[in-house]
């Protein structure tokens, strides 16, 4: 039968009402909420401590200072401002300290409820180091990192420090020691022509000495390359006649005030007196180069008896004339040395030269007033002295 077209269409299948579902939101439940309230309880509680004086830094405790002054530790925390401890920056304290010359290490500790604590463990002095009136300190690398008084008491870093501020101090002598009498024919020779010294002098002048600059202390800066110096030649017998100009080595070293007294962290270090052009400017930071720093250090280490000396003690003075001078004090006998290079003429020679210089002082030593040691392995050495 046809469809009628005025008719709907109906299509034949089963038909099924699906009810609508609702979705519940979750509930928080008890431990999670006891945990935010927790969370802002802490936070809370953090920045009321941060800002809370009663927790503020009062006291400063430092360990192991001797060349490290308190004052530019306490700058350094900054202590005057009494800052929070829970808001202080140990580490960046402790690598502010670690750049101060003596610092070779440093922790930085806080203890509740008012304290830092700074533990400083400081580089080890090997020897004194004059230049002018400073009497620095220096380590085994040769880095001039303290300072001590006329009787080797450390002088702890002031506040401010300043490398680039320090004043430079020229080897000329101090206006008192100026006034000191110059040798006369019986306490004084001539340096001969053409002696190994002045030919030392003249190659030293052909060649710069690099001075190390000045500034934050790092690793050890590279040193300046050795003066070239030839092999000494044999020295003639001088006249008994002749004098020396004023040098340098001839001027007394200074004497220790007799105000001063020795304190409980005196140091009882060989001392040399460096007196050439090139080192008048060195400072904190600079480093000694390693030949004289050696040459030095072998030197000052000497005792009289060593020498064949009755002396109470010697002086070591380096300078651009002599070299290396070692002398019983004024008005007394000095033993020329030289000068030492790292390929030439070596510091190694020393031992040849001190037994040559206690020979001869064994049996003549008020009778002595310059002595020349150009002893060298390689070398047909004369020595050879003036006498008063």
């Amino acid at each position: 039968m046809p469809m009628r077209p005025d008719l709907p269409l109906r299509r034949s299948g089963m038909q099924v009402r699906r009810p609508q579902i609702r979705r519940a939101s979750p509930r928080l439940g008890m431990a999670q909420v006891m945990s935010l309230v927790l969370m802002f309880l802490c936070l809370a509680t953090a920045i009321a401590i941060s800002g809370s004086p009663s927790f503020a830094a009062r006291r400063l405790q430092i360990n192991g200072g001797r060349f490290t002054g308190d004052a530019v530790v306490r700058a350094i925390v900054g202590m005057d401002n009494s800052p929070n401890l829970f808001r202080l920056r140990t580490d960046r304290i402790a690598a502010a300290i670690v750049e101060l010359p003596a610092v070779a290490s440093v922790k930085v500790e806080v203890r509740l409820p008012d304290t830092v604590v700074v533990t400083i463990v400081e580089r080890q002095p090997k020897m004194i180091w004059t230049i002018g009136a400073r009497r620095y300190v220096v380590d085994d690398t040769g880095l001039i990192f303290g300072e001590v008084d006329a009787v080797g008491n450390p002088v702890p870093l002031s506040a401010g420090f300043d490398p680039a501020a320090t004043p430079s101090v020229g080897p000329t002598a101090s206006p008192q020691e100026t006034q000191s009498v110059v040798p006369t024919e019986a306490s004084a020779s001539v340096r001969p022509q053409g002696s190994a010294a002045q030919s030392a002098k003249a190659a030293s002048k052909s060649t710069p000495k690099a001075t190390p600059a000045k500034g934050a202390k790092a690793t050890p800066k590279a040193t300046a390359t050795p003066k070239a110096t030839p092999t000494p030649t044999a020295t003639p017998r001088p006249s008994p006649t002749a004098t020396i100009p004023p040098s340098p080595s001839l001027v007394p070293v200074p004497t220790a005030d007799p105000g001063t007294t020795p304190g409980p962290d005196v140091l009882g270090l060989p001392v040399v007196n460096d007196r050439r052009a090139d080192d008048s400017a060195l400072t904190f930071g600079d480093v000694i180069d390693p030949v004289a720093l050696d040459a030095g250090y072998r030197l000052a280490s000497l005792t009289p008896a060593e020498v064949g000396s009755a002396a109470p003690s010697l002086d070591v003075v380096v300078d651009d004339s002599y070299g290396f001078t070692l002398s019983s004090g004024h008005n007394g006998w000095v033993a020329e040395f030289g000068f030492y290079t790292e390929t030439l003429r070596k510091d190694s020679v020393i031992p040849v030269q001190v037994q040559a210089l206690a020979s001869l002082l064994s049996d003549r030593e008020s009778q002595v007033a310059w002595v020349w040691l150009m002893a060298d392995v390689a070398d047909n050495r004369v020595n050879t002295y003036l006498a008063k």
